[in-house]
């Protein structure tokens, strides 16, 4: 469901740890000079008589939306309770009913150096981040960039632009996204796109390399072939699309015929898997091998009587795209 825009200033609190992620902090901060919003966050805490709790859960509670950025830290914890900063701001934005935006580090794609890791609270944060996913239909970003991108899409929902705001247009930033992430795809994986598609066939089960290469949870994961009618690319990779299931759940019910503008993910693996899809029926069927005795010498070729068709050179690794939303006019 589409948030509803209410034109009134709001205030935005950034909470996350500091050290790891003040890039994405910077850069979440400046991406919101655009709307007229207020900011509310560590950076401007400054010097104050109330304790850092105190000061935390007040910036909270005059905020009207909670953006939870999730990195590989745990932070410092509050005594008491031992939980850290960041956990009892997400918790005082749940209890006064706050509009809450999660995003989590990609584990899979960060360059975090292990320097920046709190191993010996590990598992506090693991727990933490399951009880966001639990709560909340969480985003993951790869790195600052990938987290702005998908921020401003929220922030265009829930806030008004300034008037002088140029927001970039998403088709231009999928143009400059792939671009290159055909250079350098392993420094793009994981980042997301905007496209408009036409879903075409129907969907089916992909197959169980697949997803273990892409870490798709195999047996909730399809693939659809999709058209891509906007912007035009002058490659023709992306020919399929895979869903998991929280997607699936509304791409089930699509009228296949019409045009969507949806969001995805560019994933790489260097991996190649050449078997998309699978089937969960067992069937037998009955191969013939076609095989021609044919001497250059002779005055009639067999083969001259087959069909043309190009023949696709793969490439090295495998590409793919991962359907993250679809937008649903109403």
């Amino acid at each position: 469901m589409t948030a509803k825009k209410n034109t009134t200033r709001k205030t935005v609190f950034i909470s996350s740890t500091f050290v790891d992620l003040k890039e994405e902090r910077k850069k979440v901060w400046d991406s919101l000079e655009k709307f007229d919003v207020t900011v509310k966050g560590m950076e401007q805490f400054g010097a104050r008589t109330s304790n850092p709790l105190a000061t935390c859960i007040s910036e909270v509670e005059q905020s009207d939306i909670y953006v939870g950025i999730i990195g590989m830290r745990y932070g410092s914890e509050e005594p008491n309770s031992g939980k850290s900063y960041s956990q009892l701001e997400y918790e005082k934005a749940v209890e006064q009913n706050k509009e809450i935006l999660i995003y989590l580090i990609d584990e899979e794609s960060s360059t975090v150096t292990p320097n920046l890791i709190q191993f010996d609270k590990i598992q506090k944060l693991n727990n933490f981040k399951t009880i966001l996913k639990d709560k909340h239909t969480i985003d993951t970003f790869s790195n600052s960039q990938d987290l702005v991108t998908k921020l401003q899409r929220k922030f265009k929902e829930l806030l008004t632009p300034k008037v002088t705001a140029v927001i970039e247009d998403e088709y231009d930033n999928t143009n400059k996204i792939l671009n290159l992430f055909f250079l350098v795809p392993a420094a793009y994986s994981g980042r997301e796109i905007k496209l408009k598609v036409k879903f075409k066939g129907q969907p089916l089960p992909v197959s169980k390399a697949i997803c273990k290469n892409f870490n798709f949870e195999f047996g909730k994961t399809v693939v659809s072939q999709i058209e891509v009618v906007h912007p035009v690319f002058k490659f023709k990779n992306f020919r399929h699309i895979f869903i998991e299931f929280e997607q699936f759940k509304k791409f089930i019910n699509l009228n296949k015929s019409t045009e969507y503008e949806i969001f995805a993910k560019v994933l790489f693996k260097d991996e190649k898997v050449n078997n998309l899809t699978t089937d969960f029926k067992d069937k037998y069927e009955r191969v013939y091998n076609t095989r021609y005795d044919y001497d250059p010498g002779d005055d009639y070729d067999p083969r001259e009587d087959e069909e043309y068709y190009d023949v696709l050179k793969e490439g090295d690794g495998q590409i793919a795209l991962n359907l993250t939303d679809i937008t649903i006019n109403k």
